[in-house]
C-alpha cells in the first residue's frame, strides 16, 4: 500500500475512534472537552465518565480493538510497500503508539524488494520444530511480560491484556511459519495452545490464579489469534530475521512504564433501591447490627471473588468505626453521617483483597487483588412510606485501576450489584422478621 493510499485510510481508522467517542458523549448528553489529550487518546475521555451504562463500555472496547486491528493490517501492507520489516506495524495496536506509527510509515518512501525470490517459502520446510519453537517463545514472552509488567511496574493495563497477547500470537505465528507455511488454521490452533499453556504456567509459577486467567481469557485469546495472523503474514513475506520481532517485543517495557506514569483510573458509582415491609426504626437497627448474611452467594463468589458476610459498628455517631467482614478479610470503615432512622454513610479506610486467588499455592504473586479495585464510600438512606414501610437507597462509589477499563467495568459493576443486592436483601428480610415478631407480641 503506497503512502498516498495508506495515509487517508490510516487517518480514517485512527479518527474513527474520535467519532465514536464524540457520539458516546452526545448520546449521554455530556459535554466533551476536545483538548490535546482527546486528540491523542480519545477513549480515555470516555473512560473518565461516571455513571454510564454498560453499552458505553461495549461500544468503546469494540471501537478500540477494531481500530487497532485495521491499523495493524494497513500498516503491515505499508511496510511491505516500503520494503521494511512487517514488525514495524505491530506496535500500532497500542493506542499509545498509533499516532507515531502512522506518521512514521507515511513518511517512508516506497522501495522495491532487493530480492523478490526471498519472499517465496515452501510449505514443507516448517513442521514440528518450527511450531515447537513458536510455542516456547510465546510462553516465555507471557511469563516475562507478567513478571515485568505486573511485578516490576505494577500495572494491569492495555499493554498486559491486549498488546502482550497480540505480540505473543505474532511471535508464535511468525516462528511457526518462518521456514514454511503451516496454514491459517494450524497457526490459530498453535497460538491458542500457546496462550493456554502460558496461562497454565502463570498458575504453576504462582504469578496468577485460575479465576483471573479465566476472566482475562476472552480478551487475551482474541488478541493473540489476531496477532498470530499478522505473524504468519510477516513470515509469508519471506522475512527470516528475529531482530525486528525482538525489537517489537522490547517495546513492552516502554509501554508498561508509560502506563505506570499515566495509570488508567475510573470511578464506578452505583445506586440500588429496595422496599422493606418494616418502619425505618427497625431498618436502622438492622443496619447497626448485621449478623451473618445468608444464603450462600453465586458461583463466582464461591470461587474467590470477595463478598460481604457481616458487619459491626464500634462506637456511635460520626467518627465511629465500622468493620465490614468479607470473605477475603475485614474492611475498616469510618462513619461520616449518622442520622438515626434516616441515613448512615461511611468511607472505606482500608479494603480487604478484591478476591482470593484459586491456586495450588497458599500465596500468589498477583498485586491486582489489592488496590486495583477498591470501595471508596457507601451510604444507606431510609425514606418512610405509607403503611409502615421503608424505602432504602444504597449508594456506593468504587475506584477501578484495571485497563482496558471498558472490558473490566461491566464485570466490576456486576460484582458490586450482586454484593449490594445481597446486603439489601438481608436488611429487608431481617427487618421484616423483626416486624413480624413485634406484631406477634402485640
Amino acid at each position: 500500500m503506497r503512502r498516498r493510499r495508506y495515509l487517508p485510510w490510516a487517518l480514517a481508522a485512527f479518527f474513527a475512534q474520535h467519532g465514536i467517542a464524540a457520539l458516546i458523549f452526545a448520546s449521554l448528553h455530556r459535554p466533551l472537552k476536545a483538548d490535546l489529550w482527546f486528540w491523542y487518546m480519545p477513549f480515555q475521555k470516555v473512560a473518565d465518565l461516571r455513571s454510564v451504562p454498560d453499552w458505553v463500555s461495549i461500544v468503546a472496547l469494540t471501537g478500540m480493538l477494531v481500530s487497532g486491528w485495521v491499523l495493524a493490517s494497513l500498516s503491515f501492507r505499508r511496510c511491505a510497500d516500503a520494503n521494511i520489516s512487517g514488525w514495524f506495524a505491530a506496535p500500532v495496536v497500542a493506542p499509545l503508539f498509533q499516532f507515531f506509527v502512522v506518521v512514521g510509515l507515511s513518511l517512508r518512501p516506497s522501495r522495491a524488494p532487493e530480492n523478490s525470490a526471498a519472499a517465496e517459502i515452501s510449505a514443507d520446510q516448517g513442521g514440528l520444530p518450527a511450531a515447537t519453537l513458536g510455542m516456547l517463545a510465546g510462553v516465555g514472552l507471557i511469563l516475562c511480560a507478567v513478571v515485568i509488567g505486573a511485578l516490576g511496574f505494577g500495572v494491569y493495563g492495555y499493554g498486559l491484556f491486549v498488546v502482550m497477547p497480540f505480540l505473543t500470537g505474532a511471535l508464535s505465528g511468525f516462528l511457526a511459519n518462518r521456514n514454511g507455511d503451516i496454514g491459517a488454521r494450524q497457526t490459530s490452533v498453535l497460538v491458542f495452545g500457546t496462550s493456554v499453556i502460558g496461562g497454565v504456567m502463570l498458575v504453576l509459577c504462582a504469578l496468577e490464579g485460575i479465576v483471573c486467567i479465566l476472566m482475562a481469557a476472552p480478551l487475551g485469546l482474541g488478541a493473540a489469534i489476531l496477532g498470530g495472523k499478522l505473524g504468519r503474514r510477516i513470515a509469508g513475506k519471506g522475512e527470516r530475521s528475529m531482530k525486528h520481532s525482538l525489537m517489537s517485543v522490547s517495546l513492552l517495557p516502554l509501554l508498561f512504564a508509560s502506563e505506570q506514569m499515566m495509570p488508567s483510573l475510573s470511578i464506578l458509582d452505583t445506586e440500588q433501591t429496595i422496599e422493606v415491609g418494616a418502619p425505618p426504626a427497625l431498618v436502622w437497627q438492622t443496619l447497626l447490627h448485621m449478623d451473618a448474611i445468608n444464603p450462600a452467594p453465586s458461583l463466582p463468589f464461591r470461587l474467590g471473588v470477595a463478598y460481604p458476610q457481616r458487619a459491626e459498628i464500634v462506637g456511635k455517631g460520626v467518627g465511629a468505626l465500622r468493620l465490614g467482614v468479607f470473605s477475603t478479610g475485614v474492611a475498616r470503615e469510618r462513619i461520616t453521617e449518622w442520622a438515626p432512622d434516616r441515613k448512615l454513610a461511611f468511607i472505606v479506610e482500608s479494603d480487604p483483597p478484591a478476591m482470593r486467588e484459586m491456586s495450588p499455592y497458599k500465596h500468589v504473586h498477583a498485586p491486582h487483588v489489592r488496590g486495583y479495585f477498591t470501595t471508596l464510600s457507601t451510604s444507606f438512606e431510609l425514606a418512610p412510606m405509607a403503611g409502615g414501610r421503608t424505602r432504602i437507597v444504597e449508594r456506593t462509589s468504587h475506584r477501578l485501576r484495571l485497563d482496558p477499563i471498558f472490558y473490566w467495568m461491566p464485570m466490576a459493576r456486576w460484582v458490586v450489584g450482586e454484593n449490594n443486592a445481597r446486603v439489601l436483601a438481608y436488611i429487608r428480610d431481617h427487618a421484616e422478621a423483626m416486624q413480624r415478631e413485634r406484631e406477634i407480641r402485640l
